[in-house]
């Protein structure tokens, strides 16, 4: 009996499953009803965007976003994570929008398992909030009369081009008259990285190319009419990148993001041949010039088209200006003059055509190389003269004398030594004679003796009276009479 009862739940468990693939088929079908999705609910998503009817956005930040008063219609495609709840949009005033309240409330919600599908008219005008685990893909659509228009960018773009852009912001298809705005009109143009691992740029983000003004400046036309014309240059690595266009005024902001275009590395590489440096000891010998040639790596270039011209900066300072506009299918080679050692640095610029008759401009990566100076050999030893031989043996054979350490080190003591004596007499009052310790000491012992014996004290003293007096008697009188 268990086993019938096994079977009878798996038929069922195969009918219920097949109902609901058919289910989730009819309801890709017919978004309108649907609540499941397929295995790709990712490009079921994009896939939308085609028809959506319109391609300005508002910007969304931190799950957050703003309608002005212009907005008649939007549509909001939201991704979020898959098998995550619906999301739950805030109107200004506070009030929810959810989905099993939004036929309602006059709303066409499409819910799927990784993304909600939402169509507002009329939208009240403010501060909107969507509640949700959103993705970085989620995008919002606005049908309004205020519109950004840009001219789609070329296919082929290479690195190093410069590109012209005209964006058009319009009201009701009329420029929007600048009266109706509290600042001056600014576009930003970014480039976002499509993270394609098979090109140079992944990982590389978002990219800060250009920022203009409707301000009548620069390559800006007329000043406050709604157009934005203006120039930039593509200087950042090859690879596939997403354009935006945002136009930010402090009323309503509006975005424009064309279709992926791949940048292409430059077509033209330089190759350098420098020669020996101009010999300064030698002017006789003829100098010979360095040689840049430029050789076109790109098929989609037409060769006989390209056409270059920039400036050389030389080591000493000067700066010289060449052009390379002779036609033909060969590698341009350019002669630059030998001015000795140092850096030589090249700025180019080349002008030419695609071969789909596209015609182009940019700037090659700047080109420099480096001159060492030259370097001459030693004479050998054999060629010098005999005399010359002799000095350089003389003198390899006398030893160098060493320093007298020692000399210098008594010296040094020696001084130490007596001016250390000199300080002491000086600190002490003493005098030279007292350092005669050994004569001092016979008169102390004569004198104790004496002491001992007052009788030979007597013989002593009286002898010694006469010997002076005796002394006395053979110095000469030298004085002379008072009279």
């Amino acid at each position: 009996m268990a086993k019938w009862i096994t079977v009878l739940c798996l038929l069922l468990g195969c009918t219920l499953l097949s109902a609901q693939t058919i289910q989730q088929n009819n309801l890709l079908q017919s978004p309108e009803a649907g609540a499941e999705e397929d295995d790709s609910p990712f490009s079921s998503g994009f896939a939308l965007l085609d028809e959506l009817p319109t391609k300005n956005q508002i910007p969304l930040f931190d799950n957050r976003f703003r309608i002005d008063d212009n907005v008649e219609e939007i549509t909001l495609l939201l991704f979020r994570k898959r098998g995550s709840a619906s999301v739950v949009l805030v109107r200004p005033d506070g009030s929810k929008i959810h989905f099993n309240t939004a036929e309602q409330q006059q709303v066409r919600w499409h819910d799927a398992s990784s993304y909600d599908l939402i169509q507002i008219k009329n939208p009240t005008p403010g501060p909107w909030q969507a509640i949700g685990k959103l993705l970085p893909q989620s995008r919002i659509m606005v049908l309004t009369d205020i519109k950004l228009s840009v001219d789609p960018l070329p296919d082929n773009l290479l690195v190093g081009e410069t590109v012209k852009v005209t964006a058009r912001l319009t009201n009701g298809e009329e420029p929007i008259n600048a009266k109706d705005f509290r600042e001056v009109l600014a576009l930003e143009v970014i480039f976002v990285s499509t993270n394609n691992a098979d090109y140079d740029n992944f990982g590389r983000g978002v990219v800060q190319v250009a920022h203009f003004r409707d301000d009548g400046k620069g390559y800006d036309e007329r000043a406050r009419d709604g157009v934005f014309t203006g120039e930039f240059q593509l200087r950042f690595v090859a690879g596939e990148w997403i354009p935006k266009y945002v136009v930010r005024t402090p009323l309503y902001t509006r975005e424009v993001e064309q279709p992926a275009v791949v940048l292409k590395p430059a077509p033209i590489i330089a190759d350098v041949t420098t020669a020996p440096a101009a010999d300064e000891m030698q002017p006789e010998q003829p100098v010979q010039p360095h040689q840049v040639l430029f050789r076109i790596t790109d098929d989609s270039v037409n060769k006989a088209s390209v056409l270059l011209q920039g400036r050389v900066r030389y080591p000493n300072g000067e700066v010289d200006d060449f052009a390379l506009n002779e036609p033909g299918l060969t590698p341009r080679q350019l002669e630059l003059h030998n001015r000795g050692h140092g850096s030589y640095i090249l700025d180019v610029s080349v002008y030419g055509t695609m071969q789909d008759g596209r015609e182009f401009m940019l700037n090659l990566p700047e080109i420099s190389f480096v001159v060492n100076r030259p370097v001459f050999d030693a004479p050998v030893l054999e060629e010098l003269p005999q005399s010359i031989k002799d000095e350089i043996a003389a003198e390899q054979a006398e030893p160098e004398p060493e320093f007298p350490w020692g000399l210098v080190i008594t010296a040094n003591l020696f001084i130490l030594i007596g001016g250390g004596v000199a300080i002491w007499f000086v600190m002490t009052d003493r005098k030279l004679s007292d350092l005669m310790f050994w004569r001092k000491k016979a008169p102390a012992q004569a004198t104790a003796t004496a002491a001992n014996s007052p009788a030979g004290n007597v013989v002593d003293k009286n002898g010694a009276n006469a010997q002076k007096n005796n002394d006395m008697d053979d110095i000469l009188d030298l004085t002379l009479p008072d009279d």
